[in-house]
């Protein structure tokens, strides 16, 4: 994998990203991103820097991965990738009170598939959630965030809050499978992004309030209840698009699915 000296890099040509990650700042220069690490150990350094020479070669579309890594005195201090331009975060895109499930449910069939092609090629994302799953004005997918991956012998610690909060602090569990990481992951950011809350504290009534016009919901009914129940272990999750039903065409408004959560007995 090319190399590029930190010092070569001029930041007043570049553009900062308004979507910054917590342990980075990410720049462009419209063509490419350079991302800059921080708040990262030596040795986690290290292993990031032969994790990402073991992915060299790697040819998936739809995922940012180094094109070139940014170093100073032999030490990585980031990467360069693909700049995808006119994108935000897939959670950001349903910031809003009103939008239509079909349009959601099309845009997490694509990332659905995206995450089968990743995972075909031995790539766990690990820290994954729809702020990690960038969209564009044309509908194109792109997953991004890649430093928390496993890959063969590199392992990662990092998981998302979403998934630690469900898995490590209600559920007190563990998965069977990697790839459930990321299944559980979607999972959970796709309850989220519906119903502006996450799965372990929606209730049965509220749930049924979309779901009696949704049948994706319905589809989902017994995974959600497998999940929320402790007693019962996560293995054989679904992809997201084993269980969307693209016909759904219902208009969601979030604030009266909340307002409605609340009063509604």
């Amino acid at each position: 994998m090319e190399e590029i000296k930190l010092k070569d890099i001029n930041l007043s040509n570049l553009r900062k990203l308004p979507n910054q990650g917590t342990q980075s700042t990410i720049y462009t220069d419209e063509i490419i991103c350079y991302k800059f690490l921080r708040n990262l150990y030596p040795n986690e350094l290290r292993a990031l820097y032969t994790k990402f020479l073991d992915m060299d070669g790697i040819k998936l579309e739809n995922i940012l991965l180094p094109q070139s890594l940014i170093m100073e005195n032999g030490k990585l201090k980031g990467y360069t990738m693909k700049y995808f331009a006119s994108s935000k975060p897939l959670s950001d895109k349903f910031l809003k009170r009103f939008f239509n499930c079909n349009e959601l449910f099309i845009l997490v069939t694509k990332a659905s598939y995206i995450l089968r092609d990743i995972h075909n090629n031995g790539i766990i994302c690990q820290d994954l959630s729809f702020e990690n799953i960038l969209v564009d004005e044309n509908g194109n997918i792109m997953f991004c965030d890649i430093d928390s991956c496993t890959y063969k012998k590199h392992n990662s610690p990092f998981i998302s809050k979403l998934l630690k909060e469900f898995l490590i602090d209600y559920r007190h569990s563990k998965l069977y499978t990697k790839e459930d990481i990321d299944k559980l992951s979607m999972i959970l950011s796709f309850y989220l992004t519906i119903y502006d809350k996450v799965l372990q504290n929606i209730t049965k009534k509220e749930y049924h309030l979309l779901s009696d016009n949704i049948n994706t919901l319905k589809n989902l009914l017994d995974i959600a209840i497998t999940l929320i129940d402790k007693n019962y272990p996560i293995k054989d999750l679904p992809y997201l698009d084993e269980v969307i039903d693209l016909n759904d065409n219902y208009e969601i408004d979030r604030q009266k699915v909340l307002k409605r959560s609340l009063f509604r007995k």
